[in-house]
């Protein structure tokens, strides 16, 4: 696969128009959307090896955010003869395509994560935004009621950044309206990037300089990148910061003090169940009888689960992630 395989479990790879299998059992393509989205890669890796107790092979490709290598990965294990894919997509308009030539063929497709538009398929997992933004905001106008906000939102062409960015701006409004929260800048960031949000950031430091109080990032590499370009520029002190991940390098900043929270997924918990799902499905189970909710994606309703998640603050980093055993505390400290 031109070196596009990261990892398969339990089997082996046949070129032609299948995979080698038995009746019982299936393989399952997990299409990232990058190998450095580490909560993404481990959901994968957790889904897989829950397919591989199962009896099931999986083969994980990532796509380094590039949508025509995506496309092309995705035509790969078509040919290679996949059962169902569960696809991160780069870009939830051009992978489109892929998703029906592979119904053509009777291929499942699960869009993970993030919404695949204007095509219908089998089924959505995915986070809970509107959760997200009311941690956010809650999170900031608790520590900062009054003061000078900034907003860098997800990737606007990811449904999941379109619709945190709307329930963050909805909850800040009455505050706006007031004259309590002064927006001072919102931005989408294009594909979640630390390095293009501390490009925003220190733009935004170089206009208003010490002035600001909350900086809302919709995950964590924004809000480790906010919270470096502030520290560079003498401007950290007391400034809000939230996250979204969970992950490690932000958990030892707000241990810190640095930034203030972050939203935890269960990554376990999600890749295991995804392929749970993703087994009742090929299975022949009807999708609706899984689903806790429907998403019209511009063409279908798309029947979804939706998994929620825990804030994550100083004070309960222990009873969340030390005792579930996540990290440690020598991870931490």
């Amino acid at each position: 696969m031109r070196g596009i395989i990261l990892l398969f479990l339990s089997g082996f790879l046949m070129f032609g128009n299948s995979c080698s299998r038995d009746d019982s059992s299936y393989t399952i393509g997990f299409m990232n959307a990058s190998a450095d989205r580490t909560r993404f890669v481990r959901e994968g890796n957790y889904m897989a090896e829950r397919l591989k107790e199962m009896g099931h092979d999986v083969v994980i490709t990532a796509a380094e955010d590039n949508d025509a290598l995506q496309l092309a990965q995705g035509y790969e294990l078509l040919e290679q003869g996949v059962d169902a894919l569960v696809i991160v997509a780069v870009n939830g308009n051009t992978i489109a395509p892929l998703v029906r030539d592979a119904r053509s063929r009777g291929v499942k497709v699960f869009a993970f994560n993030r919404m695949i538009n204007n095509v219908s398929f089998d089924f959505f997992i995915t986070g809970n935004n509107e959760q997200f933004a009311e941690f956010f905001s809650e999170a900031a106008l608790s520590a900062k009621p009054r003061g000078n906000y900034v907003i860098l939102g997800g990737d606007r062409f990811d449904r999941n950044g379109f619709e945190m960015m709307h329930h963050i701006q909805s909850l800040l409004q009455p505050h706006v309206q007031s004259g309590d929260v002064n927006l001072l800048y919102s931005t989408y960031i294009e594909g979640w990037n630390k390095a293009r949000a501390k490009y925003e950031m220190q733009q935004v430091v170089d206009v208003f300089g010490r002035e600001i109080d909350v900086v809302i990032a919709c995950n964590d590499p924004m809000a480790m990148g906010a919270f470096e370009v502030l520290r560079e520029n003498d401007a950290h002190h007391g400034v809000v910061i939230t996250g979204q991940g969970g992950y490690l390098d932000v958990v030892q900043s707000i241990y810190r003090n640095e930034i203030n929270m972050t939203i935890y997924h269960p990554l376990q918990e999600i890749g295991q169940q995804t392929a749970e799902m993703v087994i009742r499905i090929l299975n022949g189970e009807d999708p609706a009888n899984i689903a806790t909710s429907n998403v019209f994606n511009g063409e279908a309703y798309i029947p979804a689960v939706n998994f929620s998640s825990v804030k994550i603050t100083r004070g309960n980093i222990e009873e969340i992630l030390i005792n579930s055993g996540e990290f440690s505390w020598s991870d931490i400290r």
